[in-house]
């Protein structure tokens, strides 16, 4: 059995009084693809929020290598989880060298600099999200997809076990969609577990091992990827029909919205 790196216990989340998730028994091994589905509302960021830490006012338990996230300084958290928000809007003018050297800020005192050692690392990662050849330009110079990946590149640079994304593709096209979902799978394969959000069952489908659906503020069900998505469960979810149909080139299901 594969070690898990994050699990939650009974986790809920309320706003005031309205109750957002309940009762989410969730399982992430090392180097698993957790991808989770849901419509707009129902709690897929706010699950997120919980995970990383950001959003720590919930009940339940969150582990995180078997240790509860609440007994984890803010330090030794950043060491383990990272989180890839939702629409973040960079404005900055700093290079994408420093923006990532900025990723390595909890490895050091609030007057130290980055060493050669952080140097080395963010170079790694540049090579890794494809960036080499915008290593010196400004972040405002980049297309919507390079700040993307430059995001993610900064919270590699961390050096996280587990890693949290919250719809990652939004709002990018095709071609940037494919080179952050190849990123996400080569990332899995070197052993870091991944939590994603997205609308796109095809998504999940493609990346993901496990697959997590928020049917409702009170319902999650989790399971490997052939199990969970199927039409019955994902018309449930999004309440209308889901169909799927085999795709011979591509080796997978294709998943669309049936018209009558």
């Amino acid at each position: 059995m594969l070690e898990s790196r994050i699990t939650t216990q009974n986790l809920s989340f309320a706003y005031k009084t309205k109750q957002i998730i309940n009762n989410v028994d969730l399982n992430v091994a090392a180097g698993q693809v957790l991808v989770i589905l849901g419509p707009n509302g129902i709690g897929k960021s706010t699950l997120l929020n919980c995970l990383s830490g950001v959003l720590n006012k919930y009940q339940g338990d969150i582990l995180v290598n078997d240790q509860s996230l609440r007994q984890l300084t803010i330090k030794d958290l950043s060491h383990q989880v990272a989180l890839v928000s939702q629409g973040v809007n960079i404005k900055s003018s700093l290079t994408l060298f420093d923006y990532l050297l900025l990723g390595r800020s909890s490895f050091h005192s609030i007057f130290d600099q980055p060493d050669d050692h952080d140097k080395t690392i963010v170079k790694q990662i540049i090579q890794q999200i494809g960036l080499e050849n915008y290593t010196n330009i400004s972040l405002q110079s980049m297309s919507g997809g390079q700040r993307q990946l430059a995001i993610i590149g900064r919270a590699l640079a961390q050096e996280p076990q587990i890693l949290i994304m919250d719809e990652p593709t939004s709002a990018l096209d095709y071609r940037n969609q494919t080179v952050v979902l190849k990123l996400i799978k080569m990332l899995s394969d070197q052993g870091i577990s991944i939590v994603m959000s997205t609308h796109d069952p095809n998504q999940a489908q493609m990346v993901g091992d496990q697959v997590g659906l928020l049917i409702d503020n009170q319902t999650y069900k989790q399971g490997p990827v052939n199990e969970i998505l199927t039409d019955k469960y994902l018309s449930k979810l999004y309440g209308i029909p889901i169909i799927s149909t085999y795709n011979e080139l591509v080796d997978r299901k294709i998943f669309g919205i049936g018209m009558d």
